[in-house]
Protein backbone atom coordinates (compact mmCIF):
# COMPACT_ATOMS: atom_id res chain seq x y z
CA UNK A 1 0.00 0.00 0.00
CA UNK A 2 1.49 3.25 -1.24
CA UNK A 3 1.37 6.18 1.08
CA UNK A 4 -0.08 9.94 0.62
CA UNK A 5 3.01 11.62 -0.67
CA UNK A 6 3.88 8.67 -2.88
CA UNK A 7 0.63 8.99 -4.76
CA UNK A 8 0.09 12.72 -5.34
CA UNK A 9 3.78 12.38 -6.85
CA UNK A 10 3.24 9.84 -8.76
CA UNK A 11 0.18 10.33 -9.99
CA UNK A 12 0.75 14.88 -10.26
CA UNK A 13 -1.98 15.63 -8.52
CA UNK A 14 -3.71 15.67 -4.61
CA UNK A 15 -5.12 12.92 -3.09
CA UNK A 16 -8.52 14.09 -1.35
CA UNK A 17 -9.25 10.40 0.33
CA UNK A 18 -7.52 7.47 1.21
CA UNK A 19 -9.03 4.67 2.73
CA UNK A 20 -8.55 0.76 2.84
CA UNK A 21 -10.54 0.18 -0.81
CA UNK A 22 -9.83 2.94 -2.91
CA UNK A 23 -7.53 6.41 -3.10
CA UNK A 24 -9.68 9.67 -4.71
CA UNK A 25 -7.15 11.55 -6.49
CA UNK A 26 -7.48 15.31 -8.04
CA UNK A 27 -5.47 15.66 -10.87
CA UNK A 28 -4.05 19.05 -11.59
CA UNK A 29 -5.66 20.24 -14.47
CA UNK A 30 -6.17 23.95 -15.49
CA UNK A 31 -9.24 23.69 -17.47
CA UNK A 32 -11.61 21.93 -15.75
CA UNK A 33 -11.37 19.78 -12.37
CA UNK A 34 -10.68 16.06 -13.26
CA UNK A 35 -11.13 13.58 -10.44
CA UNK A 36 -10.30 9.77 -10.36
CA UNK A 37 -11.08 6.74 -8.34
CA UNK A 38 -8.70 4.20 -7.94
CA UNK A 39 -9.19 0.84 -6.43
CA UNK A 40 -6.12 -0.53 -4.34
CA UNK A 41 -5.75 -3.15 -6.24
CA UNK A 42 -4.63 -1.72 -9.54
CA UNK A 43 -2.74 0.80 -7.31
CA UNK A 44 -0.56 -1.95 -6.30
CA UNK A 45 -0.42 -2.82 -9.93
CA UNK A 46 -0.05 0.76 -10.56
CA UNK A 47 3.52 0.66 -8.26
CA UNK A 48 4.78 -1.99 -10.15
CA UNK A 49 4.64 -0.32 -13.42
CA UNK A 50 4.85 3.04 -12.88
CA UNK A 51 4.42 4.34 -16.59
CA UNK A 52 1.20 2.98 -16.29
CA UNK A 53 0.26 6.12 -14.08
CA UNK A 54 1.76 8.38 -16.71
CA UNK A 55 -0.50 6.59 -19.79
CA UNK A 56 -3.53 7.39 -17.28
CA UNK A 57 -2.94 10.44 -17.02
CA UNK A 58 -2.40 11.65 -20.60
CA UNK A 59 -4.93 9.00 -21.99
CA UNK A 60 -7.59 10.92 -18.73
CA UNK A 61 -6.31 14.82 -20.13
CA UNK A 62 -6.77 14.06 -23.96
CA UNK A 63 -9.96 11.86 -23.90
CA UNK A 64 -12.01 13.45 -21.15
CA UNK A 65 -14.94 15.65 -21.99
CA UNK A 66 -13.99 19.01 -23.06
CA UNK A 67 -17.56 20.74 -22.68
CA UNK A 68 -18.00 19.33 -18.52
CA UNK A 69 -15.78 21.04 -16.23
CA UNK A 70 -16.12 18.63 -13.38
CA UNK A 71 -15.53 14.90 -14.25
CA UNK A 72 -15.24 11.98 -11.63
CA UNK A 73 -13.48 9.01 -12.97
CA UNK A 74 -13.49 5.50 -11.18
CA UNK A 75 -10.87 3.15 -12.01
CA UNK A 76 -11.62 -0.55 -11.31
CA UNK A 77 -10.09 -3.80 -12.10
CA UNK A 78 -12.68 -4.46 -14.73
CA UNK A 79 -11.98 -1.62 -16.69
CA UNK A 80 -8.56 -0.23 -15.78
CA UNK A 81 -7.08 -1.74 -18.95
CA UNK A 82 -8.98 1.12 -21.15
CA UNK A 83 -7.13 3.87 -19.34
CA UNK A 84 -3.48 2.31 -20.24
Amino acid sequence: MMDKTAIEKLFQGKVLSHDQQSVLIELADSRKELSISIEEDVLALIEKHQDYALNIIKNLKKKSNQKITKEHININHRNYKIFI
